[in-house]
């Protein structure tokens, strides 16, 4: 299952993306090897044991490789991959108190850091997290069908019947409407009817 094709941004975006990751990777690599090999340049006159050289040189560039996997998360090639599945719970981790009037205590439920269980189309559970910008309880309900794309944070409910509305896969703003751009990132919104046909 891919981002449907009238989608072409959410395309763009997501490569955009995964480049910009592989080239950060690639840099952060070259910038600490280089200053190694300057470092080594500069200083010539001084003996191998206070240079960058043998085993040292190798160390080092080992050091630039793992801190560069997890700088620029190297390892979500790996591991991020379109999930689709059933919703088993919804939890969340946070949520904050607040009232308009001073003095006066209302509770306002904000969904911040949220929690998915999944029973995934082949019989397996998984388990994804993200952070929503704004707390809607209703999207992500027990039992509703959800899709999450390569690339793309928020996850996309695909039942047709439950009137919950649509998020942006991007920046997670939750509209009631399916607009043609969302309004808060610019990006367009996936259409939960183009996942259901592919």
């Amino acid at each position: 299952m891919k981002i449907p094709q009238k989608n072409k941004d959410l395309i763009r975006y997501v490569r955009f993306c995964d480049a910009r990751r592989i080239v950060g990777y690639l840099l952060w690599i070259a910038l600490l090897i280089g200053g190694a090999l300057s470092y080594n340049h500069n200083h010539q006159t001084y003996p191998d044991y206070r240079r960058m050289v043998g085993w040292r040189m190798g160390l080092w560039v080992l050091i630039a490789i793992v801190s560069g996997f997890f700088l620029f998360r190297i390892w979500k090639f790996f591991t991020d991959r379109t999930l689709s599945g059933t919703v088993i719970s919804s939890t969340l981790s946070r949520s904050y108190t607040a009232s308009e009037t001073p003095g006066e205590k209302t509770d306002y439920d904000f969904r911040l850091n949220t929690a998915l269980k999944l029973c995934t189309d082949q019989g397996k559970r998984r388990r994804i997290r993200f952070e929503q910008k704004a707390g809607f309880y209703q999207y992500y309900h027990e039992d509703s069908h959800v899709v999450r794309l390569h690339g793309l944070p928020f996850p996309v409910n695909t039942d047709p019947n439950a009137p919950h509305g649509y998020v942006c896969s991007v920046c997670g703003n939750h509209h009631k409407q399916l607009p043609d751009r969302c309004q808060c990132c610019d990006h367009s919104i996936i259409d939960p009817k183009d996942l259901q046909e592919l």
